[in-house]
């Protein structure tokens, strides 16, 4: 039997509306890893899939952190925008949505709570993506925040690659012609 809190977390994370809906044409840079590894695929790309407990548990616990970093912030008045968003054109048909964490004046932070890390000195490669895309369209540094137990964050420079940039606009070219082919074959 399923404990009421864990039902809770579940509701919340799996019934939560976000504020936005799917389009085609209209992408975000935390899909683009997903589209790389074929998690996020043109045949299931309106569909929205639950989370099980664990995930549910993990996804709670960022946003537990995340929350408290930015009252720290804010009692602290550190002047810095939180969730701002930018949208990047890739082409006349693909919108690319970035929204980091944390926009200060001078730098971009992006928060995760990693639950296995090998190192903590390297930027894994599943959040490299994003923070290109932060990077792009920010055009100030970039910094992956690891939030780690009891509550801190460590800080590692995200480093720009252009390659990397080439292959995400490369790889959402592609993507975005086999969604518009699996709809009109719909």
């Amino acid at each position: 039997m399923i404990c009421l809190i864990e039902q809770y977390i579940l509701d919340y994370i799996n019934k939560n509306d976000y504020d936005y809906t799917r389009e085609i044409g209209r992408y975000w840079a935390t899909d683009i890893y997903s589209i790389e590894n074929g998690y996020l695929k043109p045949e299931s790309f309106f569909e929205k899939s639950d989370f099980n407990p664990y995930v549910c548990r993990m996804i709670i616990s960022g946003i537990a952190m995340e929350n408290m970093l930015s009252k720290i912030l804010d009692r602290c008045n550190v002047d810095c925008k939180k969730q701002e968003k930018r949208i990047i054109d890739i082409t006349d048909e693909i919108s690319l949505v970035v929204k980091p964490d944390y926009v200060f004046n001078d730098k971009v932070w992006e928060t995760k709570y990693p639950f296995k890390l090998k190192e903590w000195n390297v930027i894994p490669d599943r959040y490299k993506f994003q923070l290109e895309c932060e990077y792009r369209a920010f055009e100030l540094p970039v910094f992956l925040g690891m939030f780690y137990n009891p509550f801190n964050v460590k800080f590692i420079e995200y480093k720009p690659c252009n390659q990397r940039w080439l292959d995400i606009k490369t790889m959402l070219i592609d993507f975005h012609s086999k969604l518009k082919k699996e709809v009109k074959n719909e």
